[in-house]
């Protein structure tokens, strides 16, 4: 709702609202804003209109980051502000995430966030894990390049050994994998010449960390907060801050050779000699590690580790798992998201409905929400043509970076290369797209680096009517949002106060968050149960069909069906068998059917 005002207010207002609009822009622009259309439009045929809401909410995010800031004209000095903005961001998130695990009895985090892995305050280990690898390609930028600021060189090395240890308390083998991509993107397309001097001041401080995190063996516990385990976070503590400390000042003292390094005159000719010398040598080293370590056939044990169809490991040292290579159940989860774009190639099953599909089709007992790749997810649920739309978006996005990496401001645009990649990597077994703390960031800046950046040019100014049509448009786009943020507000105090029996509370808040969003079943699901507490079991049926017809394919729904026709003494049977054939595996869906086999409605309100 902000970016969607602050676009009206630019269109409105500014002499040149859209001087920044270039033909790479508006192609990103255009397939993100189909793509939103199309998850629109797939309420239509889904059996989840309001899931496909909150996927048009989120959509609708990253289009207005793109546009709002892609409709400026930025220069090379603005993008480097505003990436170092984003990155100071990613250093404070991650500070805190470090924080609650080295000081466990100081910063107590909420209990419905993991302890194991660190995953506060996102809330999800994978993405923050994400988070502190892209933070790691752009600090080791801001340490690595001769062309950034002394002071910004310094802090970039010091903010490293921090990324490091939180990556590593996430246990999150994928974006330590995704971090190597973009940190050898970065070296390959920016050739910095003070590299040698980043890497030397940070590898050492970086390298003394990991080895006192790993020696911590209490921190990588099912329970990392005992007093045993905040002693020895207070031990890495002590480590992560001599080694900020020791890599800035190394860095800084190495300030001197930065200005020879970026002094010394090399030719053309040279740098192309210096290049394919470079990448000889780099080549002949893989070459006889390869033959030294036998490479081949480890990695050909390791994929077939990975292939295998085993469920999350349940190891009480975490510590294991970042030697693991299962795959974690992604396998599992992407043969069904196969499965569903077989089923409806073209639209796909609707934006949102992957957990039904999991649910019905699900081979393990594991539960998730998401495919756990962009790429498969947005096949299932969006057919071929969203497919497509994803595709376009992305490739030219990235795509802008990668044509930006050259020139004066080369440096910058490979970090954003090799952290845009690196997200894009990580999308693909994760589920990124829903987390925007993790992905903003991507389409904000992207649409600074696909933004007309020449001096003097301009795009079409339209006329006054123009831009009140232009910003009315743009406020009924946002009206969905408003709707949704008022309608989850609600239905979050009706759940709370459900929870502690206050039903007459409960009634008023769902109440108001079904009139936010009519589509939306959950608020029948409270109003149902309420009513059965309060001695109406027939209006609780009512609501509970009212749910069901809204999520036909929700099994829960069908389930709190089941329960409020027993209560009212009529045949929950039906409902029960429903609910089971939506979630076969599911035990409570079982034992509903378990409990209700009798004939006796006495049995049936008993159950």
């Amino acid at each position: 709702m902000v970016l969607g005002l602050l676009l009206v207010a630019r269109i409105t207002l500014a002499d040149h609202p859209f001087e920044g609009l270039g033909g790479g822009l508006a192609v990103a622009a255009g397939a993100l804003g189909l793509f939103c259309a199309w998850i629109l439009l797939s309420t239509a045929w889904s059996d989840a209109p309001a899931r496909g809401l909150i996927d048009f909410d989120r959509a609708l995010l990253y289009w207005l980051a793109l546009v709002l800031l892609g409709s400026v004209r930025w220069d090379g000095p603005r993008v480097a502000w505003a990436v170092r903005g984003v990155a100071v961001a990613i250093v404070g998130v991650c500070a805190v995430a470090l924080l609650t695990r080295l000081f466990p009895d100081a910063i107590d985090v909420a209990a419905a966030v993991a302890k194991d892995r660190l995953s506060y305050p996102l809330t999800y280990w994978n993405a923050l894990g994400l988070m502190a690898a892209i933070g790691i390609v752009l600090c080791l930028h801001f340490t690595a390049s001769e062309r950034e600021p002394l002071a910004v060189r310094i802090i970039g090395a010091g903010a490293l050994p921090l990324l490091a240890a939180t990556l590593y308390f996430t246990f999150s083998r994928g974006a330590a994998g995704v971090a190597v991509i973009g940190i050898l993107v970065y070296v390959v397309v920016a050739r910095p010449r003070s590299l040698v001097l980043g890497l030397a001041a940070a590898v050492p401080a970086i390298a003394l960390t990991l080895v006192a995190a790993y020696d911590a063996d209490l921190l990588a516990s099912d329970d990392p907060t005992t007093a045993a385990a905040a002693v020895q976070g207070g031990d890495v503590a002590g480590v992560v801050a001599l080694c900020i400390l020791g890599a800035a000042v190394l860095r800084a003292l190495m300030a001197p050779a930065d200005v020879r390094l970026r002094s010394l005159p090399v030719s053309a000719a040279t740098r192309r000699k210096a290049w394919v010398a470079t990448t000889t040598a780099l080549v002949a080293a893989a070459l006889v590690s390869v033959v030294a370590l036998d490479a081949p056939a480890k990695v050909a044990d390791r994929v077939e580790g990975f292939t295998e169809q085993r469920d999350p490991s349940d190891e009480d040292d975490l510590r294991g798992r970042l030697t693991e290579a299962s795959n974690n159940g992604r396998i599992k989860q992407w043969r069904v998201a196969l499965d569903g774009f077989g089923d409806e190639p073209l639209t796909g099953g609707g934006a949102g409905t992957f957990a039904h599909l999991w649910a019905l089709e699900r081979p393990s007992d594991l539960k998730v929400e998401d495919g756990h790749s962009l790429y498969l997810e947005t096949l299932a649920e969006l057919g071929l043509v969203g497919g497509l739309l994803l595709a376009v978006m992305l490739v030219v996005v990235i795509g802008g970076f990668a044509a930006r990496a050259r020139g004066e401001y080369r440096h910058l645009y490979a970090a954003l290369l090799g952290a845009g990649l690196a997200w894009a990597v990580h999308a693909g077994i994760d589920w990124d797209w829903e987390m925007p703390a993790v992905t903003l960031w991507l389409f904000a800046l992207g649409g600074m680096a696909l933004s007309v950046q020449r001096a003097g040019a301009r795009f079409w100014a339209p006329p006054r009517f123009a831009r009140v049509l232009l910003g009315v448009a743009c406020l009924a786009l946002i009206v969905p949002a408003g709707a949704m943020a008022l309608s989850q507000w609600q239905l979050n105090r009706s759940v709370e106060r459900l929870k502690t029996g206050d039903c007459s509370g409960a009634i008023d808040a769902a109440l108001a968050a079904g009139r936010a969003v009519p589509v939306r079943p959950e608020p029948f699901e409270v109003l149902g149960f309420c009513d059965v507490r309060l001695g109406k079991a027939e209006l609780g049926v009512e609501m509970l069909e009212a749910a069901v017809e809204r999520e036909p394919g929700n099994w829960m729904f069908h389930y709190g069906l089941a329960l409020v026709r027993g209560a009212a003494g009529r045949d929950p049977r039906p409902a029960a068998r429903r609910a089971l054939e939506l979630n076969p595996r599911e035990e409570l869906a079982r034992d509903a059917v378990r409990r209700f086999r009798t004939d006796d409605p006495r049995e049936w309100r008993r159950g």
